[in-house]
């Protein structure tokens, strides 16, 4: 098994060094090593056998690196469950996922108590708290009680590493089933492009390990380096953690660039630092380039989704020193990936003209978890249809437009919301904007903001209007809502139910 190797691999080489750290907490390549193989011993002896799945219900914290790599020694599957999620959807993601065994912290009792009254979950294994329950075994006394042994048997081929479910915004998650392979393509992404990353180095994740803050996990493993592993984020306690331990490599998303430019950070708090990667959803180029004033041209973003994971298309630290309108884009493929805008009937569109993304590379989904049918319409002779518009200039850079789903039609125009986004995020008083479609009696559908201020900033919505009037004519809004911030789902994004939970009915042509 390819994976084992380049476990057993790194622990050789690097066994005495700092794998991971949390607070306090800090373990070696070694002992998480030898942790992830008594893990996967205590399932194996709980009725666990390879391509069984594992859901994971658990904050940021130092055990997920050796439960992602003990359960993939094993040929466990991974199911991470987002402990933002309201407990039916978790309930949801177990059930479907057919889970044989959870693990999950004390301060997730509750939630988990839902899931065991819901789903057949045979083996439990809790962090923290007390274990009183016959049937739920302590996670460090279960460890301390199996053998270190390499586990025995791998999975099938063909066995998924783990299950993603995705976020999306209005729907139901879907199961994307990433196999080891996939998984190991995702991490020699990340180091083709966001490397060198060297033995010792270290990097900060902030996001959460259940979704895509975990997929840095493997390439800095694998490359003898530390990840520092941040439970919440907060600006003063990034910027704390990152100076503390000197980590040359900040992970973030957008909201969190945007908290810590309205917290005043400036690059002399960070001497260390020598790259911060976002990505997850646009950002906006107005703060882009005051963030790129503050901290320097260390910034890289990379787009990609849950079927074709972290790596799409990347813009790099070059790019963002280039500026101008290369700062609105999502960057060129990465190197070891296809990616292509196409019409409606497959065909590559020419520069500058709309389409539909789709990409294809060694690191796709093999498909959806019991959904064959929705697998046949996204995965096509090879290529991940995204379902993301967009268009691609003559040097190869992508811009988004938006979803195909979100696309707006307005009085016969075809309108996309990342446009209108744009224009707003320039506006002087606007932090972040979102824009969408709603029902008109006369256009067919009209365009609608929903902006936020900035911190300690007023703004109008008749002062919106006459902005948007001038730089964006038939495309303007024609309903805008001022909100304090703007509501995100338990993945991190704009949640368009809850923009819409409340709308006045004033319409403001």
């Amino acid at each position: 098994m390819y994976y084992r190797h380049l476990i057993e691999r790194t622990v050789r080489m690097h066994g005495d060094r700092v794998a991971v750290v949390y607070g306090e907490t800090a373990r070696t390549f070694a002992v998480v090593h030898e942790r992830a193989k008594r893990l996967a011993n205590a399932l194996a002896a709980r009725g666990c056998r390879p391509g069984d799945r594992v859901a994971v219900l658990l904050h940021n914290c130092p055990e997920y690196l050796e439960i992602d790599i003990g359960l993939a020694l094993a040929g466990y599957v991974r199911v991470s469950l987002n402990t933002r999620a309201p407990a039916r959807q978790q309930v949801d993601v177990v059930t479907d996922s057919g889970a044989k065994a959870l693990i999950y912290a004390e301060r997730f009792a509750a939630a988990a108590g839902e899931i065991l009254r819901t789903a057949d979950v045979p083996a439990v294994l809790r962090l923290e708290g007390d274990t009183t329950a016959r049937e739920i075994s302590d996670y460090d006394a279960a460890l301390a009680a199996a053998p270190d042994t390499p586990p025995p048997g791998d999975a099938e081929p063909g066995t998924p590493y783990c299950l993603f479910y995705t976020s999306g915004t209005t729907g139901r998650p879907k199961g994307v089933m990433l196999t080891p392979s996939a998984y190991v393509a995702v991490a020699h992404n990340l180091l083709l492009e966001f490397g060198p990353v060297c033995a010792g180095d270290k990097i900060v994740l902030t996001q959460p390990l259940s979704h895509g803050g975990g997929f840095f996990l493997l390439p800095w493993f694998m490359s003898g380096a530390t990840c520092v592993v941040m439970e919440k984020f907060d600006p003063a306690g990034c910027i704390e953690l990152t100076e503390r331990h000197g980590a040359q490599t900040l992970k973030v998303v957008p909201t969190m660039l945007l908290q810590m430019l309205s917290a005043g950070v400036t690059a002399s708090d960070l001497p260390a630092l020598r790259k911060i990667i976002y990505g997850a959803s646009p950002m906006p180029a107005t703060q882009l380039e005051e963030l790129i004033g503050t901290f320097g041209a260390v910034f890289a973003q990379l787009y990609g989704q849950a079927e074709a994971p972290m790596s799409i298309t990347v813009l790099d630290e070059r790019d963002h020193a280039a500026g101008g309108r290369l700062l609105s884009s999502a960057g060129r493929p990465w190197r070891g990936v296809e990616v292509r805008v196409v019409d409606a009937d497959g065909r590559d569109v020419a520069p500058g003209e709309p389409g539909e993304v789709i990409v294809r590379g060694p690191h796709l989904m093999a498909g959806y978890w019991k959904q064959p049918e929705m697998t046949a319409e996204v995965l096509r002779d090879g290529y991940v249809h995204t379902r993301d518009m967009a268009e691609l200039d003559d040097r190869g850079y992508l811009y988004l437009l938006g979803r195909t789903d979100e696309m707006i039609i307005s009085g016969g125009f075809n309108i996309a919301p990342r446009v209108v986004e744009d224009v707003l995020n320039r506006h002087p008083a606007i932090l972040e904007s979102a824009v969408i479609g709603l029902p008109h009696d006369t256009l067919g559908q009209q365009v609608a903001a929903f902006v936020s201020p900035r911190p300690g900033r007023d703004v109008s919505v008749e002062e919106i209007i006459a902005y948007t009037r001038a730089e964006l004519g038939y495309q303007r809004p024609r309903r805008v809502e001022v909100r304090a911030s703007l509501p995100r789902n338990a993945y991190g994004k704009v949640s368009t139910p809850d923009l819409l939970a409340g709308l006045r009915e004033v319409d403001t042509r």
